[in-house]
């Protein structure tokens, strides 16, 4: 375990299985904001692999895709599998190397926020088709609220959404443990977009730029999924695509595509924010 500290916020990344962050505490207020859990190894992502905060590349749903070798693995290639940490003072560098591909996310303490900063660079002879999107599973309480800023043309199973009403429910507002929703919504980020849980113990914000991340993904779960034992989670997700797997994504023309030798790169800043009056 590598753990960074600040007066601020403290977070743990575990790197024998995929540089999971397994926790991110407010030292303010003692608030744990990830979903706890032990490991859980595993080809499929189910409730009780979904902990912490990983991250998914090149797909998230399970699919089918050639330039991959046929079938893609659940929640993608590098969460569960071992990197190479690195850390300073108030920063780590995670690194997964595979032969197709070189992965970098590093972490970097700064005040009440952490940033994440990414690189992807393509190591094989092919263009590398992907799609990438960060998996922070947070736990949440009744009391706290979502917000969304920034974000256009939500929707979610295939109908569009007039953030945050729903037919069956508030969607900014959480859902009880045995309520059985879950749902899965996708918006286009703008130039600066942001989405956070804000409430009366404190608040988290997710920002990040349009231009690099162009979509956002919301995972709502609440005693919905899996069938078999359901959990209580919620994910604000900056991701490349508004698509569930990486087959989807290049069907509607929203897989990114990177040429042999070169890289993208992007970043998100998590800031942790202080108690304050729930949004109506």
């Amino acid at each position: 375990m590598i753990t960074l500290e600040n007066a601020h916020l403290a977070l743990t990344v575990e790197p024998v299985f995929g540089a999971r962050v397994t926790s991110l505490t407010d030292m303010a207020t003692g608030r744990q904001w990830l979903v706890p859990g032990d490991p859980a190894d595993g080809e499929a992502y189910l409730g009780e692999q979904a902990r912490g905060w990983d991250e998914c590349f090149p797909t998230v749903g399970v699919c089918t895709h050639a330039a991959w070798g046929g079938p893609m693995r659940d929640h993608g290639e590098l969460w569960g599998r071992p990197w190479t940490v690195t850390r300073g003072a108030d920063a780590c560098t995670a690194v997964y190397v595979d032969p197709r591909f070189i992965f970098t996310r590093s972490l970097q303490l700064e005040g009440t926020s952490v940033i994440a900063r990414y690189q992807v660079t393509n190591s094989s002879p092919d263009p590398l088709p992907y799609l990438w999107s960060q998996h922070a599973l947070l736990a949440t309480t009744p009391s706290d609220r979502i917000a969304v800023h920034g974000v256009a043309d939500i929707w979610a199973d295939g109908h569009p959404v007039d953030w945050p009403h729903h037919p069956i429910r508030d969607l900014s507002s959480i859902g009880a443990t045995d309520e059985g929703f879950a749902l899965k919504l996708y918006g286009q980020a703008q130039h600066a977009a942001s989405a956070a849980i804000l409430g009366p113990e404190g608040g988290i914000r997710f920002d990040w730029s349009g231009a690099e991340i162009p979509a956002f993904g919301l995972w709502l779960d609440y005693g919905g999924w899996p069938a078999d034992a359901p959990v209580h989670q919620l994910a604000l997700e900056p991701t490349t695509a508004p698509a569930d797997d990486l087959a989807t994504a290049e069907a509607t023309g929203s897989a990114r595509h990177l040429p042999p030798g070169d890289s993208d790169r992007w970043s998100v800043r998590i800031t942790l924010l202080p108690p304050g009056p729930v949004p109506a």
